[in-house]
């Protein structure tokens, strides 16, 4: 990138990079147009940008992952089968969406499934979610996909113990709502 003849560092890099594509053809000054500038200062600032965002990349992927349990609270889902119509069959009624949580976490938590939670579900979010999925919120294919945390002002929740408020907000206890079942 900087222009130079090829060097010690040059043939090191070449032995070890195991991409399928040189790394002289991936430096090749022909492909920075792509990046949208010829100035260094400004390629610097994005290979900056680039390491950063690897690194917040790799810091996420070092923790361990929760496992959450997309929750509609009862307006949300009715907004997002009046906006969704396709969504019905996926939601036939609310009721049928609390027993199908309440089934996913007891599946889960059987399987000894760490870190088990719930995500509370937002249309404004869903939507958005898909749009940077590149996909229209009607695709239900969409809805397993969904990654935690998932909507992203929502953290998920952990399903707790029998004394614990209950996940589905109605302010039970979990052992006296949903745990009773």
């Amino acid at each position: 990138m900087l222009a130079l003849p090829h060097d010690d560092w040059d043939a090191l890099a070449d032995r070890l990079h195991t991409g399928s594509v040189p790394l002289d053809e991936l430096h090749d000054p022909k492909r920075l147009w792509s990046l949208g500038s010829e100035d260094p200062a400004e390629l610097q600032a994005e290979i900056a940008r680039l390491r950063s965002e690897l690194g917040t990349y790799r810091t996420a992927l070092s923790r361990p992952f929760p496992v959450a349990v997309l929750h509609w609270p009862e307006r949300e889902l009715d907004e997002l089968l009046a906006s969704y119509p396709e969504l019905e069959t996926e939601y036939p009624t609310y009721e049928a969406h609390l027993t199908d949580i309440e089934a996913s976490l007891r599946e889960l938590a059987t399987a000894g499934t760490p870190n088990l939670g719930i995500v509370r579900a937002t249309v404004p979010s869903y939507e958005a979610f898909a749009a940077s999925e590149s996909t229209r919120p009607s695709n239900a294919d969409l809805l397993p996909s969904t990654p935690p945390p998932w909507p992203p002002e929502a953290a998920p929740r952990v399903a707790a113990g029998a004394g614990a408020e209950c996940w589905c907000g109605s302010g039970e206890t979990y052992g006296k709502c949903h745990g009773s079942e």
